[in-house]
C-alpha cells in the first residue's frame, strides 16, 4: 500500500531555517510504515545519521555537531487521506522493487 506523508525539516543551526517536504513509502499491506522503515527512507533521502529520537511524537534527529537537524512527521496517511500527487506517484513507481 502507497503511504504518502508531509515531514518538517528543522536546521537546529540556522534560526527559523524549516522546510515542509513530502514522501512516500510503499508497505506489502494496509498497515501503516514502522519507525524503521520511515527511519530507512531519511536516510535514503540524504540524512545519513537520523535516527528515531521521540517514536511517539514521529520526531527523528541527527546530532551532527557541524549541521544538527530534527525532523517531525507532520502527516502520515494512506492515498484515500491526502490528494493525489501524480507526479511524486510517478517518480516513486520508478524507484520500486519488481517481484
Amino acid at each position: 500500500m502507497e503511504w504518502n506523508f508531509l515531514f518538517r525539516i528543522d536546521y537546529l543551526k540556522e534560526h527559523g531555517e524549516e522546510r515542509n517536504l513530502k514522501g512516500v513509502i510503499f508497505t506489502e499491506h494496509s498497515d501503516p510504515p514502522e519507525l524503521d522503515q520511515i527511519q530507512d527512507f531519511l536516510r535514503g533521502a540524504g540524512y545519513p545519521g537520523i535516527a528515531v529520537q521521540d517514536s511517539s511524537r514521529l520526531l527523528f534527529a541527527d546530532h551532527d555537531p557541524i549541521n544538527p537537524i530534527e525532523i517531525r512527521i507532520v502527516k502520515l496517511g494512506n492515498e484515500e487521506d491526502v490528494d493525489n500527487d501524480e507526479m511524486l506517484r510517478l517518480l516513486a513507481k520508478q524507484f520500486m522493487r519488481p517481484y
